[in-house]
């Protein structure tokens, strides 16, 4: 690594944080609280002016109080004192620091401006390094690091550089919820000093890193930019998502992030060339990760759809069709074979789609899918569909037994078969009884490897954006 990465490290490895603006009721004390309750396993330092307790433990007035030395600082001060923090740090030996304080260029404002100048000034005079400012900082599962307490303390190998700290938030949810566990996510807000060039340049060289997602609304140096994302989608996944491609959103990204968004062309063009997958809203970001992480890659476009109803299937091929898919017909050989062991029922349509609506959640699904996926030279691909529509036709007892008994199957299956496979769960359900259990069914499919998705459209186009991605590898010889 570079001594420009080596310097990063302290953001995503320190052994020990000081809060400066950590007072009751505000700001500092949500991050302080977050802190404490991730089992961090470094040294934590409270610092506010008034040198008061919070949350258990001691406080002092200034960083020059604190007896230890202290790797990364998190600033919730006010704006004008920030460029002073700085030198402070410096002072310090401190190597980080992560501005949560609004009110730099994002203002609009000229003094907002010329604070941020000084911030970027003192960080280049000192060589401290700046995460901001406006931003939430940096998560770091592996150390326990973090700025929202609900974020799980378990590693995993994708990273996320996001301009936004509310995106970040919102994106590392989702993901999380849907089986996915990060390296490294970091909230870098106007990047006065650290970029998103230094970022994905670090990550490049990060071995805990496999995948990275990128939100980003505008840069400051583009051909830097350019070569180091170019770099890095020759190592590894890279999936962007643009934030402020219309005019309106490039006018709302000069008021958030103070970013020049630039043409959408360009951008389109630049990131085509380098070989990221771009995406176009937070959800799609998400649906490609999960992709990424949890689908093994197909070999061929041939899809098998079994499962929904009979207007969902109709609906299901057309998606799957505008995406690229060919849905073969079930072969002669085996529609006769399922025919002789399963009983024609109504709601049965031996085809592909295979509308399975009228047994969906019977003991025979297992043996039926398992049939048809380890067939020879049939599918490529298959994606099992379950919408819950009929739950409440149910009562609570039976729709658990029989969602369990759905989990059971659908994971033997994967376990067995040997193919791509994924599950669209389609529901709008308002009984809590039973939005607990298809929760369960979702995060059970996922903790067994196969990917959740929420409407046929969102899993044709994410696994489309990956298979286009590695045929666009393997024509550059990567693959």
């Amino acid at each position: 690594m570079t001594k420009g990465n080596d310097s990063l490290d302290s953001l995503f490895n320190p052994r020990s944080v000081a809060i400066a603006g950590a007072s009751p009721g505000k700001p500092g004390q949500l991050f302080l609280d977050s802190l404490l309750a991730s089992g961090y396993k470094g040294q934590i330092y409270a610092i506010n002016s008034k040198g008061e307790s919070i949350s258990g433990l001691k406080a002092y007035r200034s960083l020059g109080e604190v007896p230890g030395h202290v790797d990364y600082v998190v600033c919730c001060i006010p704006a004008p004192a920030v460029p002073q923090l700085i030198r402070e740090c410096a002072a310090k030996g401190t190597k980080a620091v992560s501005v949560f304080t609004a009110g730099f260029s994002e203002s609009g404002t000229e003094e907002g401006r010329r604070l941020e100048d000084e911030v970027s000034r003192a960080a280049r005079e000192t060589g401290v390094r700046v995460v901001g400012p406006n931003c939430l900082g940096v998560y770091s599962p592996r150390v326990g690091f973090t700025y929202t307490s609900d974020f799980p303390m378990e590693s995993g190998d994708v990273a996320f550089i996001c301009q936004s700290g509310g995106n970040s938030v919102y994106t590392t949810r989702a993901a999380t919820y849907r089986g996915i566990r990060f390296s490294k996510v970091v909230s870098y807000g106007n990047a006065c000093d650290v970029g998103e060039s230094d970022l994905l340049e670090y990550l490049a060289g990060d071995a805990e890193t496999r995948t990275v997602a990128i939100y980003i609304e505008g840069v400051r140096d583009g051909q830097r930019f350019f070569q180091v994302l170019t770099e890095l989608a020759c190592r590894k996944p890279v999936v962007v998502l643009k934030g402020g491609h219309t005019g309106a959103g490039a006018k709302a990204a000069a008021s958030h992030t103070g970013s020049l968004a630039g043409s959408d062309q360009v951008w389109d063009r630049l990131l085509q060339q380098a070989g990221a997958i771009r995406v176009y809203s937070l959800e799609e970001l998400v649906d490609v990760l999960v992709t990424l992480s949890l689908l093994p890659v197909p070999q061929g476009r041939r899809v098998g759809i079994f499962g929904g109803g009979g207007g969902a299937t109709v609906l299901g091929t057309d998606d799957w069709s505008r995406h690229g898919f060919v849905l073969p017909p079930l072969p002669e050989a085996i529609g006769e074979e399922i025919r002789r062991s399963v009983p024609t029922e109504a709601g049965l349509i031996l085809n592909n789609p295979l509308d399975l609506s009228s047994f969906a959640y019977s003991d025979r699904f297992y043996e039926l899918i398992r049939r048809l996926l380890i067939y020879e030279g049939f599918v490529d691909l298959s994606v099992i569909h379950i919408g819950f529509g009929q739950a409440a036709w149910f009562s609570t007892s039976v729709f658990d037994a029989e969602i369990n008994s759905f989990k059971d199957a659908v994971t033997r299956i994967r376990s067995e078969a040997g193919k791509p496979l994924a599950l669209v769960m389609q529901y709008l359900i308002t009984g809590w009884d039973w939005q607990k259990s298809i929760e369960d069914l979702q995060q059970g499919c996922a903790a067994a490897g196969i990917p959740v998705y929420y409407s046929m459209t969102s899993a044709a186009r994410a696994i489309d954006h990956v298979i286009r991605y590695h045929e666009r590898r393997r024509a550059r010889g990567f693959d």
